[in-house]
């Protein structure tokens, strides 16, 4: 019996693929490069409806741009140690590309989540 459990754990090995750091660091990009697109589109979507509001137009962009410094200042609390993108892996090690994605899908899909109020309008 215990050869036929260790033939068959051996056998099922040559059907089961690791995922590495670079396969780990692309996946987190796809996910937050999908996310990005969707909210670019909702950002010119926004803008074409109320290209004729001034006011939402000039409020909207300051809004964009806040949001911008305020995604960055969460990052610092994130990775406080952070110098570089040059010496990221020095600090980090190899999973900081994979880290900084998903953080940044974490907060494009609440910025999503923020557009969204804003059609309902």
């Amino acid at each position: 019996m215990k050869l036929i459990i260790s033939l068959f754990i051996f056998i099922q090995s040559f059907f089961v693929f690791s995922q590495g750091q670079v396969e780990a660091n692309d996946i987190a990009h796809q996910n937050w490069y999908q996310s990005q697109k969707i909210k670019d589109s909702l950002v010119v979507e926004l803008i074409k409806i109320n290209q004729n509001d001034s006011t939402f137009i000039a409020t909207f962009k300051v809004s964009e741009k806040l949001w911008d410094s305020f995604v960055e200042e969460q990052f610092k609390l994130k990775f406080p140690e952070y110098e570089s993108w040059e010496t990221r892996r020095e600090i980090y090690g190899s999973q900081f590309d994979m880290l900084n994605y998903q953080f940044m899908k974490l907060y494009c899909d609440l910025r999503i989540a923020t557009l969204y109020d804003l059609f309902e309008e």
